[in-house]
């Protein structure tokens, strides 16, 4: 059965030495989603010379959701628009905001076991993001899209296979049903698998 929680300062998880914890970022170990918008909002105004703005939801955007939003945009533009939002995020990296629960058993984990972050975000958004909350020393590796084979969806599975790890003896803090889901599916037990809720950030 997977462990449910809302993290808060009381939340206590004990981890055995042994473990090897793998965390994903956007949405359990930091809310992203509001610096994601203000950076595709300001890539999609430049780009489309302000005739295409962007109301921020509680749906993230990705370039799939600005293709539904706005069919006229062409392939070259949701390239150039992607390309630029992914410049501006550094730019925004203090819109973000840190799960402290989370952070601080993380810390308080890093001198007990080997941490890995295992996310599908670009390396480079990983680490600034990382720095910017004063965290990226506490993780042993990053793994993140470039180091997932292209056309495989399951970042567990291939986290897995990258380090060579047991199942049995992986811990888990992810947000996302499927990603759970895809872990159970790499072999990871359901008893070592967390479930995060992280309030997200709402429109200012």
């Amino acid at each position: 059965m997977i462990k449910e929680f809302k993290f808060d300062d009381s939340t206590a998880i004990d981890i055995a030495p042994e473990f090897t914890v793998f965390c994903d970022m956007d949405g359990t170990l930091v809310d992203t989603d509001y610096a994601n918008y203000l950076s595709y909002r300001r890539a999609t105004l430049e780009v489309t010379c302000g005739t295409h703005d962007i109301e921020f939801t509680d749906d993230r955007i990705d370039r799939e959701s600005l293709k539904k939003l706005f069919p006229p945009l062409t392939t070259s533009q949701l390239e150039i628009i992607t390309a630029l939002k992914t410049g501006f995020f550094m730019e925004f990296v203090s819109e973000t905001r840190l799960n402290t629960a989370l952070a601080h058993l993380i810390k308080n984990h890093c001198g007990k076991n080997t941490i890995a972050l295992v996310t599908c975000c670009r390396k480079n958004r990983a680490v600034e993001v990382l720095k910017h909350h004063k965290l990226f020393e506490c993780f042993s590796r990053l793994i993140c899209w470039e180091d997932l084979p292209q056309g495989s969806s399951n970042k567990y599975e291939n986290a897995i296979k990258l380090t060579g790890i047991s199942q049995e003896t992986i811990f888990i803090f992810e947000n996302d049903n499927s990603c759970i889901e895809e872990a159970v599916l790499a072999g990871v037990p359901r008893s070592n698998i967390s479930k995060v809720f992280l309030e997200k950030i709402r429109t200012p």
